[in-house]
């Protein structure tokens, strides 16, 4: 009944006024990878792989209906640049998975679109599987009830999630070892998994259309490293990607990205690093005056109706999401 309401009320153009309301604040929107394959219920349980077909008909959109810029425009005008144009929205995509280069970097050459890319260069560097992945992949081979497998891989994931990488291992390792399926990334591994090299980010980078940016080194939150391990991680992943991009790199996003995983001591390593700015994944608008290292971004993923992608670009996603809030 919702969605149909829904559907109607966005067939009569009534999202436009609430549009028009925020078009000077900026939308910048999260990805993670692409598929064109269904979940089956344990991989890509989170819908963090669109669909290619569906980054297809949002590109359609955001063509029509907004000004498709740059994230390092975005940055900018927070820092006394030049003002944005309304309605402007920037693509940007965390991790650095293979998909992006093979289902989401045809989508954006064919819209003639640009788009940010963030790795976390151990990831692609030394091919070191997301410490999510491993738990999936040695989940979605387990016997048993997806549905059931599905919420112990949920609860594990939560408790990686604020762990450093030695404790995290200590967690994982025998995970794997009991349900007897390692993620390695070599050329067999599950397409999911695997991460972009460092010649296709190059290629993307060279084609005018992907920055590349940093999402640290090891993707471990950087409020849970001390001040002099924090300054390393971010300085050892800017150093691999200019080297191998051989481009600057100023451009950061946080792992996990959530309230607790930015403050005030993140942004001042970020500034003292080179970098311009630090997206988190809290949802909401980029306004004219917002903090540039803690800018805000609307995730989107391939649980989402396009009615509730649309959505994004007025108010109203943010009246619903205060709204339940309120409720909750």
């Amino acid at each position: 009944m919702k969605t149909a309401l829904l559907k109607t009320a966005l067939a009569l153009g009534l999202d436009r006024p609430l549009r028009w309301l925020r078009r000077r604040q900026a939308v910048v929107l999260m990805y993670h990878g692409f598929t064109d394959r269904p979940s089956d219920g344990i991989v890509n349980y989170q819908g963090n792989r669109l669909q290619q077909s569906t980054f297809v008909r949002q590109l359609a959109f955001l063509k029509d209906n907004c000004h498709i810029v740059t994230l390092r425009q975005v940055a900018a005008s927070l820092s006394g640049g030049p003002a944005l144009p309304d309605y402007a929205v920037a693509l940007t995509i965390d991790d650095g998975y293979e998909s992006v280069y093979t289902l989401g970097f045809p989508a954006l050459r064919e819209a003639k679109a640009g788009a940010t890319l963030f790795v976390a260069t151990q990831f692609v560097d030394e091919r070191v599987p997301l410490w999510p992945d491993r738990l999936e992949h040695a989940f979605a081979g387990a016997p048993g009830d997806p549905s059931a497998r599905r919420e112990v891989l949920k609860g594990l994931q939560r408790r990686a999630k604020d762990m450093l990488p030695e404790e995290r291992e200590r967690l994982i390792a025998p995970v794997e070892a009991e349900l007897g399926r390692k993620l390695i990334l070599d050329a067999s591994a599950p397409e999911n998994y695997r991460p972009v090299t460092w010649a296709q980010a190059r290629e993307m980078a060279d084609s005018g259309l992907v920055e590349i940016g940093s999402h640290t080194h090891t993707h471990t939150i950087v409020t849970l490293l001390g001040e002099e391990e924090g300054r390393r991680e971010l300085a050892r992943s800017k150093a691999l990607v200019e080297k191998n991009i051989q481009r600057p790199c100023d451009l950061f996003c946080y792992p996990n990205g959530d309230y607790d995983d930015f403050s005030p001591l993140t942004s001042r390593l970020l500034q003292e690093a080179g970098f311009r700015c630090g997206l988190t994944t809290v949802a909401g608008f980029v306004k004219p005056g917002s903090d540039p290292f803690a800018m805000l971004r609307f995730g989107t993923d391939d649980r989402d109706s396009f009615e509730k992608f649309r959505m994004t670009f007025s108010l109203g996603r943010n009246l619903l999401q205060a709204a339940r809030r309120r409720l909750s």
